[in-house]
Order: structure tokens, then sequence, then C-alpha cells
């Protein structure tokens, strides 16, 4: 099992062996590095912890616990401290990153837990009498878990893009959900919330913001930043060069051609180095092979921020990145689509009726168009977990399902992707912010957090999210959408903020994706992973795809209106190698 994660952890490890439980650990050493292995022993001697993250407030905690007998400099033994101190209520001062497995050999009790936000990753499975834990799902896989398909959770894969809720692509195998703690005793597991202390609230973003990145910086090691043409990233590296030197590094790609250009310009602004690197790709099957490895579900956005890791990783272990201002600062053009559709859910329901039913009525039933799509949210107003379905693009119906899935997937029982939606939703009377809340503990944990974890410990790279700590996330839960972004104006008040740190030529600057140009790739470099992965061999062998679906998309014209068609093809191709590669049954 420890072998199967040895990426994550390059600079050591360690092993415990109990009568009852056995710890493993791969260290990538970040703080403490010379005293800080694992798996680390208490004070008392009967507890024992593994941990991946970092507690960025540990040094502020040992000076509360300063009759406790620390033997080393990490911010790792301020859990076993919490806990010999105030058992698991003491956890609840903890500020960071975080998933750690503590085993209390006194009275043969292990803990699984996870931070609040779903930051760093923990999987859990039993086994025969025994529960298997780790940081990646090949873990529980290398323990014995057989390696089965959860065909439901490829159904949420497949209308997402992300696993929904606690999946994982193998049956058996649960994500501990985010802000938990999972107890295991004498055979038997109970759930429940990990205790949280609130820093206290009225703290100006602006300071919110500073204290944040400043905490983001503790570290043993040089830090980096991830830095794009946009304001978030430029913020970060902001206020994160008044604290010491900072390198940062971009990736040529993205939405606007000038990305790179822009982020140099923003390092020259700010009077920072910056390094760039082409997306370059070599050998798009072999490429895939590694990147799904350690994915462990198929991805459309992961290629991207996995080249970008590789080239950071070879210049230090530790990299800020600007993950979290759009999120939760609703800087995205679906925000402003929602807010939108907010005001045409004014008009009356006949009215919209009877604009889109006759144009709705003239398009082919399994067509899956941007037309189409905005017809049908108007139509849905006011059901909003439907309509934010149909925005992210949740094609869930029986004629779309036979269009796209083979006999597999056909003969299972798979839940409606709309009704998933409908079951999460957050009770909130402005649809833009449970959207927005919603995203925050679904798409967030499952889709842009998994990646930047995966492919950054791919390659031995921490990267760190300031924008998505506790207190911001608070201040965000706190404040209503109509301060954040008042009258549908994205990112409002972060761009408000920006202005006392930024030069206005970066927040004049239009939002660019980070997205891959799927159409041109699918002709071009990653043809020849397409035609491997969606061959009509393997498709019939598998199963789980119609190949007449396949072969129309594949010999048609490609066009840039045909993103939904290809992005699913990419989906599949990945969805096959990864039936190949964990020998998935």
């Amino acid at each position: 099992m420890r072998l199967s994660l040895a990426h994550r952890g390059p600079d050591g490890w360690g092993q415990e062996l109990f009568e009852n439980a056995a710890l493993n650990h791969n260290r990538l050493a970040i703080i403490d590095p010379a005293g800080g292995q694992q798996p680390l022993r208490g004070a008392l001697g009967t507890s024992w912890v593994v941990f991946n993250g970092e507690i960025y407030n540990y040094r502020e905690l040992r000076q509360g616990l300063a009759d406790y007998p620390f033997r080393t400099h990490s911010d790792t033994e301020v859990i076993l401290a919490l806990f010999e101190r105030e058992g698991v209520s003491g956890w609840r001062h903890l500020r960071g990153m975080f998933a750690f497995a503590l085993w209390d050999e006194s009275s043969r009790t292990g803990y699984l837990v996870r931070d609040p936000v779903g930051i760093k990753p923990l999987f859990y499975g039993q086994h025969s009498d025994k529960l298997f834990f780790g940081s990646e799902a090949k873990a529980l896989l290398a323990g014995g878990i057989v390696p089965s398909l959860n065909e439901q959770a490829l159904h949420g894969v497949m209308n997402f893009r992300y696993l929904p809720e606690d999946d994982s692509f193998f049956s058996g195998i649960t994500q501990l959900p985010p802000g938990q703690v999972l107890t295991w005793r004498q055979g038997v597991f109970s759930m429940t919330e990990l205790p949280r202390q609130r820093p206290p609230s009225g703290e100006p973003l602006s300071g919110l913001l500073a204290a944040a990145v400043k905490r983001h910086l503790v570290a043993d090691v040089p830090v980096g930043c991830y830095l794009s043409g946009g304001v978030d990233s430029a913020l970060i590296a902001a206020l994160a060069s008044r604290e010491g030197p900072l390198a940062t590094y971009t990736l040529e790609v993205g939405d606007d051609p000038r990305e790179a250009t822009h982020a140099l310009e923003t390092a020259d602004l700010l009077g920072l180095p910056n390094r760039s690197a082409p997306l370059r790709i070599d050998d798009g099957v072999e490429m895939h092979r590694s990147m799904l490895r350690h994915l462990e579900v198929p991805k459309v956005n992961a290629l991207q921020g996995m080249k970008l890791a590789e080239f950071v990783a070879a210049q230090g272990k530790v990299a800020l990145s600007g993950l979290g201002g759009d999120e939760l600062f609703y800087g995205y053009n679906a925000h402003r689509i929602f807010w939108l559709a907010n005001m045409a859910g004014r008009i009356s329901a006949g009215l919209r009726h009877g604009l889109a039913r006759p144009l709705l009525g003239r398009l082919a039933p399994d067509a899956w168009t941007e037309p189409r799509r905005g017809l049908m949210m108007l139509e849905a107003l006011p059901a909003w977990p439907r309509v934010y379905g149909l925005l992210r693009n949740v094609w869930d119906f029986p004629e779309l399902r036979r269009r796209v899935y083979g006999e597999r997937m056909l003969d299972a029982t798979l839940p409606n992707a709309f009704d998933r939606v409908t079951e999460r939703w957050p009770q909130e009377k402005d649809p833009v912010k449970a959207m927005a809340r919603f995203e925050l503990r679904n798409k967030m944990v499952n889709d842009l957090l998994w990646n930047e974890d995966r492919m950054g410990m791919r390659v031995g790279l921490e990267i760190r999210v300031p924008l998505l700590d506790e207190g911001l996330v608070d201040y965000f839960l706190d404040a209503s959408r109509t301060d954040l972004m008042p009258l549908g104006r994205a990112k409002y008040a972060l761009r408000h903020c920006a202005q006392q740190l930024l030069p206005r030529k970066i927040l004049r600057r239009p939002k660019s994706g980070f997205q891959l140009d799927i159409v041109t790739l699918a002709q071009g470099a990653l043809r020849p992973f397409f035609e491997t992965y969606l061959s009509p061999e393997r498709i019939a062998h598998h199963r789980l795809f119609n190949g007449a679906f396949v072969g129309q998309v594949m010999a048609g014209p490609a066009k840039r209106g045909q993103r939904w068609q290809w992005f699913l093809l990419y989906l599949m191709a990945q969805t096959h190698l990864l039936m190949e590669e964990f020998d998935v049954r």
C-alpha cells in the first residue's frame, strides 16, 4: 500500500505496526525537514499519527501548549498534542489543509480526519473485517479491495465532468467527506462532524486576504506562485511578495493567446521574476497513462494543470495557486448567467413557456446544443437545481442516454443526474448564492481541488490555495451575494479590494479561462489517444459507450460548437484507459 503512494512523498517513508492497526507514510518534507518523520508518536506514548497537508497556525498552537513536551519542530506534532490534551475536540483549533489518521493504542481506536474545505483527499473502504484508508484509492486497491467499476459514479462523471458527492471510480471505495471525523473501534465505524472554532468575524476583506496569504507562506523551504494574466494570482503574488522573495511560474495556455504575455507583464509590474513554459504534448497516449494513473478518474481539465505542476516541480516543492477567487467571489460567466436567469424568472411562466416550447419543438429530441439548453433553462425556471444542471451541461435524458451509452451502462441502475443536484441543493433564497455554495462543496472538492492535489503530488509538488483559507470561506458564507456581486457585477468585492494592491492595467484585463481547446487537440496532438482508446474493438470489449455515437463524432467535421460531443469522447477514452490500467471489472 505504501509503495503505491510513493510519489506523494519522495523525501522519506515510515511504518508502525500494532496488534490491531498499521500506519504507513511517504513524506514530502516542507516543515521541519530534519525532525518531522512519520508516523509520529505522541508524548504519552500511546497515540500515533500519519498526516498529509499543512497546519498553518501550528506555531501559535505550540505557544498555547507551552508545557507540552514537544520533540520536533513539525506541524504534525500539534495534532497529537491537541488530542492528548483535549481529545477529538482539540482539533477544532487546526487551521490548514489536512487529512490524517490517528491511532490511539490505549483505547484501540482509530480516527480519520479531513479538513473542512476538502483540500486534501482521504479515501476509505472495508474489506473483510478491516478498514483500509489512504490519500488515493490505489492504496486501497493495493490492500486487497477488488477494482470494480462504480457505474453510478461514472454516470455522474459523464454528466458533471467530476465525481458526484463522495464517490470514487471504484465500488467499495468512498471519500471521507470534508470536515468529518471517522471513528473506528472494534470493527465498527461512526461519522461525526469535525469540531470547528471559527475565528472572530468583523475583519475587513483586505485584512483577511493578507492574513490568508501570509499564513500560507509558512514553510522551511522556498514557496513559489502560479501566475496567470488574471487578478487572483496577481493578488496573491502581490501579497506574498511583501513577505520576501517570490518566484512566479506560468504555463503558456489559456482562452486568450496573450495569457503568458499578460502574466509576464504582471510580474514586471509587481517586480517579480517569472518563468514560463509552453504546453507540449509529445506522446498523448503515454502522457494520459501517467496522468490517469494518478487522477483515478476521467477529467477534461487536468492536462494543463499537470504540465504546469511538472514545470514548477523542477524548481521547488511548494507553489501558491489562485484557485478559489472566482468560486468564492462570483467571478465566472456562469454566475452572471445565473443572475440573469434570476431576472428572467420574473417574467410570467406563461410567457416563458410560450417562447420556449415552440422553439424546442423544432429541435431534434437528441440534439444537445447551446440554443436547446438555453431554451430548456428558460422553461425550467424557477426550478433552480434543474436550471443549474442545464447551465453546467448535465444531459441526463432517456434519449441521450440511448445515444451515448453502451449495453453495460444502459443495463445499470443509474440515478438521474438532475435529481442528484436537487437532493444536495443548498437552502438559499438567492439562487446565485445557492449555486456558489453547491459548487464549493461539489465541483470545488471533486474537480478543482482534486486536480490540484493529484497533479501536484504526482511530481512531489505541494500546491496551496490561500483564497480557500477558512477565514475567507467563512466570509463568503456569511456575506450576501449582493455584497459580493452587486447588480450582477462579477467579482466586484474582490476586485475593489485588489485596487489597493494591483495596477489598473491588470485590473482592466478581461477574464481569460485556463481551458483546453479540446476540438483542436482531438484533431491534432491528441488524435492518437482518441483513436487508440476509442477503437471499435475497445468499445465492443468494454460495452460502456455507443460506438455509433463515437463514430459519428469522430467522422464529422470538427467545430467549436461540438465541444460537448468531444468532451464526452475525451471522457470515454480516459474511461477505457482507466479500466485497463487498473484491471477494473
